[in-house]
C-alpha cells in the first residue's frame, strides 16, 4: 500500500467538499461540530485538521477522488487528542484508519493518546456500529478509561493509549481550542 500524504482541509474546493461529504455521512447530526468551529479551531498551532490521500488511487474529474479520510486533532507536550476520524465509506475496511492510527502512535509516542467514543448503550439504534468501533480502536492500542465527557448534550467515553492524563487536564486541553462555549467540555470519572 503506497503512503498516505495528508494536507491541510482547504477552505473551498473539491477537497474540502469531499471532507466535508465524509464528515456528514461519518457523524450523526447531534455530533458534528460546523466546518466553520472546525476551522477556526485549526488556526491554532497545536490543531490539525487534515485531509488523508491515497496517491495510489485516482484522483478522479474533480481531484478529490483519492481523499480517504480526515482527522481533527490537536496536540500538547503532555498529549494528543484526535476529536474526529473518518473514512471515506467507499474505502471503509481497507486499512486506512489503523494506518492513520499507527501514524499517529509513531508521531506522538511518548504522550497519552486519547479520543472519544459513544458509550455502549444497548438501547442505542447504533450499538452494533458501537461495538465495532470501540473493537477497532482496541486493536489499535486504545484502552477503555474512566473519564466521560460532555459536550453539547452529547457524552462520551473516553479512551486512551500510551499513558494517561487527569480528568482535570484533559478538560483543560479540551477547552482550549475554541472560544465558543457552545463546545465546552466537562469530563467526570465513573
Amino acid at each position: 500500500m503506497t503512503d498516505l500524504t495528508q494536507i491541510p482541509v482547504p477552505n473551498d474546493g473539491p477537497i474540502a467538499n469531499k471532507v466535508l461529504e465524509i464528515y456528514e455521512r461519518s457523524f450523526p447530526p447531534e455530533e458534528q461540530v460546523p466546518m466553520s468551529e472546525l476551522r477556526r479551531s485549526a488556526e491554532r498551532d497545536e490543531v490539525s485538521f487534515l485531509a488523508w490521500i491515497d496517491p495510489s488511487l485516482p484522483a478522479g474529474e474533480d481531484g478529490a477522488g483519492n481523499v480517504v479520510a480526515l482527522t481533527f486533532s490537536f496536540v500538547f507536550p503532555d498529549l494528543f487528542y484526535l476529536g474526529f476520524l473518518a473514512v471515506d465509506g467507499r474505502t471503509r475496511s481497507a486499512g486506512y484508519g489503523s494506518r492513520i492510527l499507527a501514524h499517529f502512535r509513531e508521531r506522538y509516542a511518548g504522550i497519552p493518546q486519547l479520543l472519544e467514543i459513544e458509550p455502549l448503550t444497548r438501547e442505542a439504534a447504533n450499538y452494533q456500529q458501537r461495538v465495532r468501533r470501540l473493537a477497532f480502536y482496541e486493536r489499535n492500542g486504545f484502552t477503555v478509561t474512566n473519564m466521560i465527557t460532555h459536550e453539547a448534550d452529547q457524552t462520551y467515553r473516553v479512551l486512551a493509549r500510551g499513558g494517561i492524563v487527569t480528568p482535570e487536564r484533559l478538560e483543560e486541553a479540551l477547552n482550549s481550542v475554541t472560544d465558543d462555549p457552545a463546545y465546552a467540555s466537562r469530563v467526570t470519572t465513573d
